[in-house]
């Protein structure tokens, strides 16, 4: 198993590894939509959206692999109902055609105590 990590994106505090690759198969940890560099989340549903998908862009690559190679995404939302259409939005201009399995729940505490992202990722990709 390999760790990955990148100053491309936001590092978890405590022993949490941004992702590991193992047979090809790349697991990203939760993953949020802040700054790598000041940790801010961005104050729209857009910005959070576009900066989580800059963020694992940025592990893919780490791990030598690319948005093609994800199959699946977890997604915990704060608020689904409110949240999900530009997330969609974003989403579609990321994957392009490429359809990976996906879930969304909502849930309305997880992160950093004063964070208040809206959205955490999971991801497995596999780059065979």
């Amino acid at each position: 198993m390999r760790t990955i990590q990148t100053p491309d994106a936001p590092p978890h505090t405590g022993p949490v590894p941004q992702a590991v690759e193992a047979g090809g198969w790349i697991f990203v940890s939760a993953l949020f939509g802040a700054d790598p560099q000041g940790h801010a989340i961005p104050e729209d549903a857009r910005g959070e959206a576009e900066q989580l998908f800059a963020n694992l862009t940025a592990i893919l690559a780490a791990a030598d692999a690319d948005l093609s190679h994800v199959v699946r995404v977890g997604i915990v939302m704060r608020n689904l109902q409110r949240d999900r259409p530009e997330f969609n939005k974003v989403w579609a201009e990321q994957f392009g055609d490429h359809r990976p399995a996906r879930s969304a729940i909502e849930a309305t505490d997880f992160g950093r105590a004063g964070e208040n992202a809206r959205y955490l990722l999971e991801v497995t990709a596999y780059r065979g």
